[in-house]
């Protein structure tokens, strides 16, 4: 499929989705206190805190596997990949059955919601492992109607929990844990039937598979790190009625993050299709794409920032007014991570990703320290500078590090 076509399918489905939240999110907004969007943010954070700890990065080998290794290997190489994540969730769940009580009274979360982190994790593996397999085979539609499906039902669900049944927070976690669980066993069904799931099982695989991602690991903790330590310093630094107030500014500030996605789920079978022919028309055809995105972001970063204070006025309860002066500095934090996506993909091209293992731990220590001073120093808004400053050096450094692995023509218009 025509890469614009496709992005622009991909935008779509992003785009009804996050229409779908931002139409939600003033009906919450007026049933659900601060507090319980402070607690939903952090069990939220703590579950996507999770996937990268039980994937360990397997996941990530899937899309290059497709391309490199022979089409017949393809269902031994996806179900192999599937062995170390399931493991990983038993013996996660079984060493939270015996340390929730303690973690429960650190976090201040019941500890029937941590003991659900590991289980509904490994199922949302195996519904991105059904997207995975849509993108690299570039099914666009496929992609968009199974991901807004599994949002509808979210919605549907967390809406009836929590207005028609009064069920405050844990409405919304039902909602969502329930949508997880129909689609994991929907997305079972498809991938059997698609021949992507077989009984057979290689240890090679297996070793292949984790030696791309092990390294993966640390730099996708050092993304989730910048994207919720904010959360869990403001959790404990100022409460959860801050932390509340806050994420309903990240929410809508992170809106931006529906371009990233679509253009991820787009240009990565383009790009490694291109990359993989070499010849310069070809990388520029790639970097073409690359500019058209980044000024788009740019345009969008504008437009959401002028656009905030009226949102807010208009449509977000007045509990949360103040959450709007923080929806500039986020959207400009998820601009940088959207050109991070960018660079990340190149040097998952070439395999290289032992070098993203190392400048890993930098960034966690150095977003680690920033949200300990800036939280302290500017209260709630110092979470928002430091997740815009992480992501600007992780963007400059993947930049930098993909150019040196795998040069782009990115000014040949100018010649």
């Amino acid at each position: 499929m025509n890469i614009y076509k496709s992005f622009s399918v991909y935008l779509g489905a992003s785009f009804l989705e996050r229409g779908l939240a931002f139409l939600v999110l003033p009906v919450f907004s007026f049933y659900l206190a601060p507090n319980d969007f402070g607690m939903l943010s952090l069990l939220t954070t703590l579950f996507a805190f999770t996937l990268p700890v039980i994937s360990l990065g397997t996941q990530s080998a899937i899309s290059v596997a497709y391309f490199n290794e022979k089409k017949t290997d393809y269902s031994i190489y996806v179900s192999s990949t599937l062995i170390v994540p399931t493991m990983l969730a038993i013996l996660l769940f079984i060493a939270e059955f015996f340390l929730c009580g303690a973690l429960s009274n650190i976090l201040g979360v019941p500890y029937i919601w941590l003991l659900a982190i590991p289980v509904f994790s490994l199922m949302s593996i195996v519904t991105s492992t059904l997207l995975i397999d849509y993108q690299i085979k570039q099914e666009p539609y496929k992609y968009g109607i199974f991901s807004l499906s599994s949002s509808s039902i979210n919605m549907v669900l967390s809406i009836s929990f929590v207005i028609l049944f009064g069920m405050n927070y844990e409405g919304k976690l039902i909602g969502q844990y329930v949508s997880i669980l129909i689609f994991t066993l929907i997305a079972l069904i498809l991938l059997k039937k698609r021949d992507v799931l077989t009984n057979k099982i290689s240890k090679k695989f297996v070793k292949d598979s984790l030696k791309f991602g092990l390294p993966i690991v640390p730099h996708v903790i050092g993304g989730m790190v910048i994207n919720m330590s904010d959360k869990i310093f403001i959790n404990q630094i100022l409460g959860k009625v801050d932390l509340g107030i806050y994420n309903m500014g990240y929410v809508i500030g992170s809106s931006i993050s529906m371009l990233c996605i679509s253009f991820a789920n787009a240009i990565v079978p383009f790009s490694y299709e291109n990359f993989s022919k070499g010849d310069d028309l070809s990388k520029q055809k790639v970097v073409k794409i690359y500019w058209i995105y980044i000024l788009s972001m740019i345009a969008i970063v504008i437009l959401l920032s002028s656009l905030s204070p009226y949102i807010f006025n208009w449509f977000i309860n007045e509990r949360y007014k103040t959450g709007s002066v923080f929806v500039k500095w986020i959207a400009i934090g998820f601009f940088f991570q959207g050109c991070y996506l960018l660079f990340a993909n190149i040097i998952y091209y070439t395999k290289k990703t032992n070098i993203l293992f190392y400048w890993s731990f930098v960034n966690i220590v150095l977003n680690l320290g920033l949200n300990y001073m800036l939280i302290n120093k500017f209260g709630t808004l110092g979470a928002a500078y430091t997740l815009c400053i992480s992501y600007f050096i992780f963007a400059l450094s993947m930049a930098i590090i993909s150019r040196k692995l795998y040069p782009l023509p990115w000014f040949y218009f100018l010649k």
